[in-house]
């Protein structure tokens, strides 16, 4: 996957859609649009993160993996858009899989 200047405004515009329809929590919005336009880069540095969040690579992760686990109000296209950006954010970041399976709790 290609994470260009077109990938991050249609993730941008997904991220809008789900929070229109309420599948994304308002605390959470800023952390996801974060990662959405760090994801070119592999994601932010430590220290970035730090600064903008108060909090270190693995802790963001999983706020963003939180931010994106479907509800079960959640609707069917909201469900696998939530999927499809936390799979891409996951590749961009180069998630760890231990990292991953931590956040689902």
């Amino acid at each position: 996957m290609t994470y260009d200047s077109s990938w991050v405004r249609s993730s941008l515009s997904q991220l809008d859609y789900l929070y229109s329809a309420r599948a994304v929590d308002v605390d959470l919005r800023p952390v996801i649009d974060f990662a959405i336009r760090w994801a070119p880069f592999g994601g932010a540095g430590a220290g970035e993160l730090l600064v903008s969040f108060g909090v270190g690579r693995r802790r963001f992760v999983e706020m963003v993996h939180a931010g994106l686990r479907p509800r079960r109000t959640d609707n069917q296209e909201a469900r696998w858009l939530e999927r499809g950006l936390l799979d891409a954010l996951a590749s961009a970041w180069k998630v760890d899989d231990s990292v991953a399976a931590r956040s689902v709790r």
